[in-house]
């Protein structure tokens, strides 16, 4: 079964005042370097679709697989579409869509949830406490139904439009949305700030691990954090 990861990271993201793809998550990773590898320990294959900002992310991920969307402007639906196609020309039997302001999930929950979608479902979502959360994982044929659809707006439109089995976890990361300066300052104690650039990477996270090996505690930030 070849399960593909398609990250949505085409948008503008005015409220952060840079790219969310290159904003740092933690050990000098950003939030699409640290999904990237999050989602390859759970078995995936990973691509990721950029609009804003494409040659800034190109430069900075040169090992990830990306699909630039030139219309990313029109809607974030326009991005699911645009890894949808790349994601079903590539083969995928499952397809999972998950924006890249949520790179807390666990891959602990990402194997959980492929073992529980089996052969014969449609599709699923995880849910934290009753919110519903992401990735979104679709079987094939649900993906290209949903690439065959008419949407224009936002990807939680789109999922509330699918009859997708809610799968409860304890990871409150699937609910988790970095997506403004008080959220992230929250969980990290500084504004938001562009990632190392790849050379100094490595040197940074041996740094960061060495003087601080905690991840700050989601399980308080995620309250009033749901949605996308």
């Amino acid at each position: 079964m070849k399960v593909i990861a398609v990250i949505l990271a085409a948008g503008e993201a005015r409220r952060m005042s840079h790219s969310k793809a290159l904003i740092e998550h933690e050990g000098g990773k950003s939030f699409l370097q640290s999904l990237s590898s999050t989602f390859g320990k759970a078995g995936c294959s990973v691509l990721a679709v950029v609009g804003k900002d494409a040659e800034a992310v190109r430069e900075q991920h040169p090992a990830i697989h990306l699909v630039e969307n030139t219309r990313w402007n029109d809607s974030q639906f326009s991005s699911v579409k645009a890894g949808l196609d790349a994601a079903l020309e590539e083969g995928a039997d499952v397809v999972l869509l998950h924006p890249v302001d949520m790179p807390a999930v666990r891959a602990t929950t990402l194997k959980s949830l492929l073992k529980a979608l089996g052969e014969s479902t449609e599709g699923l979502r995880p849910e934290f406490e009753g919110a519903p959360g992401y990735p979104l994982l679709l079987s094939r044929a649900t993906a290209e139904r949903l690439r065959e659809t008419a949407g224009e707006g936002q990807l939680e439109g789109a999922a509330r439009g699918l009859q997708l089995r809610r799968i409860p976890v304890k990871d409150p990361g699937v609910i988790v949305n970095i997506n403004t300066p008080e959220t992230y300052e929250r969980l990290f104690g500084s504004a938001p700030k562009l990632a190392p650039p790849p050379k100094r990477r490595g040197k940074k996270a041996e740094t960061t691990t060495q003087e601080d090996t905690s991840a700050p505690s989601l399980n308080a930030a995620s309250e009033g954090l749901q949605g996308t």
